[in-house]
């Protein structure tokens, strides 16, 4: 089983799918990290197996690459909830406190304080952040080396450096397969472990090199300490003195040249990197912003398709119905329009006739009215025509009383 099935089998979060994308993308950008279910105590005392990313993130601290242990734990409310970011030194190390980091290993940011259940938050995100925090404060030394080193036999450049029982050194660079493999989000993995490997032997090469302490260098006193940093004892070649001082004096301005060209090189180097990071990290906040519209979108899209599907639905049903009512009515007998107007009797006809008349008789005197109101005839007119037409309805209006009472 892959790790991508297993996540979709362990999950069992608020939204699984969430966070089931989140955490697909922390793993595919970190191939350092790697997931686990481990129980998880909080400080109440409570227990409850979560998902756990643990492993290392990668910085660069004054030029130098470093691996910092930490392991995230994803609640089961995410995203509602804030991942628990940890960091988890090993036995060589000692946590730094500061202001981003307790003695525990817990690690606090406005980012994470300010945690919303929306896109603009994410694991991955969260994990970025931290990383740059870390390169600025790192948060783990190396504990002081209490041995005595014994004297060396062989004579070496000496350099100036802080007493053992105060010196804090970061996690030491790993350079074997694992740490090959391991990336910084913003860069191929292969490319940036190359320049930083070889720039952090450049600067343990400048560093043990012996630079005359009387003479001032100029600009390099406003540059940042190398870290001194525990390494494999490497039997370094003998030093030539020459007896010429004009020799010396050429071979010591040509190492500090070198040093001052590297060193700036370095720190364009980080510049570089710090700004290709903020791009990344808005480039990402911009895609997730983009992803909710697009979402929002589907969902409109998919909402006005099932509206779409059911007034066909009921078009397709009224349609069947027109059809069926319309061969119905093509199956009736063709219907006769006299048959229909005229009564089926000698009788019927006649009533029909009489109420036609009736009917006819009352417009009649209905415009002769108006005609008179209008002052178009006279009222002697108007008497003599309705008593005419009165006398003719009564008579019709008494044969169709009298047809009536027979029927019924």
């Amino acid at each position: 089983m892959d790790i991508k099935s297993w996540l979709r089998t362990v999950l069992q979060h608020a939204n699984p799918e969430r966070t089931f994308h989140d955490v697909d993308a922390v793993l595919q950008t970190y191939v350092s990290l790697k997931p686990k279910m481990d129980t998880y105590t909080s400080n109440d005392g409570h227990t409850q197996l979560l998902l756990c990313l643990h492993g290392t993130i990668p910085i660069t601290y004054r030029s130098i690459p470093y691996n910092i242990p930490v392991a995230f734990w994803v609640p089961k409310e995410y995203p509602s909830t804030s991942p628990i970011p940890y960091v988890k030194p090993t036995a060589n190390m000692l946590i730094r406190e500061g202001r981003h980091v307790d003695k525990s290993g817990l690690c606090y940011h406005q980012y994470r304080s300010s945690w919303s259940n929306d896109q603009k938050h994410n694991l991955l995100e969260l994990i970025a952040i931290l990383q740059q925090v870390f390169a600025q404060e790192p948060p783990v030394y190396t504990k002081p080396n209490t041995m005595p080193t014994p004297p060396s036999t062989t004579t070496t450049p000496t350099t100036t450096t802080a007493s053992p029982q105060f010196q804090e050194s970061l996690l030491e660079s790993r350079t074997s397969p694992n740490h090959q493999r391991q990336h910084m989000p913003h860069k191929h993995p292969s490319s940036w472990v190359n320049e930083s490997t070889a720039l952090y032997n450049l600067n343990q090469g400048l560093a043990s090199m012996h630079l005359n302490s009387t003479t001032p260098v100029s600009n390099s006193a406003s540059l940042p300490a190398l870290p001194t940093m525990p390494m494999p004892h490497v039997s370094s070649p003998p030093v030539r003195h020459n007896t010429v001082d004009g020799y010396t004096s050429n071979n010591k301005n040509l190492h500090d040249v070198l040093y001052r060209k590297l060193t700036d090189r370095l720190q364009q180097y980080n510049l570089s990197l710090s700004r290709e990071i903020d791009n990344l990290l808005i480039q990402n906040r911009q895609l997730n912003e983009g992803e909710a519209s697009i979402e929002q979108e589907y969902r409109a899209l998919c909402d006005l398709r099932e509206r779409l599907n059911f007034n066909n639905l009921v078009l397709e049903t009224r349609s069947k119905e027109i059809d069926e009512i319309t061969e119905q009515v093509n199956a009736m007998p063709d219907v006769q329009i006299d048959e229909t107007l005229c009564g089926t009797s000698v009788v019927g006809n006649q009533l029909f006739e009489l109420v036609a008349d009736d009917n006819a008789i009352s417009d009649t005197v209905y415009i002769l009215a108006k005609a008179l109101s209008s002052e178009r005839i006279d009222l002697v007119t108007f008497m003599k025509y309705t008593r005419i037409l009165s006398r003719e309805q009564f008579m019709k209006r008494a044969l169709i009383k009298k047809i009536t009472e027979k029927i019924t």
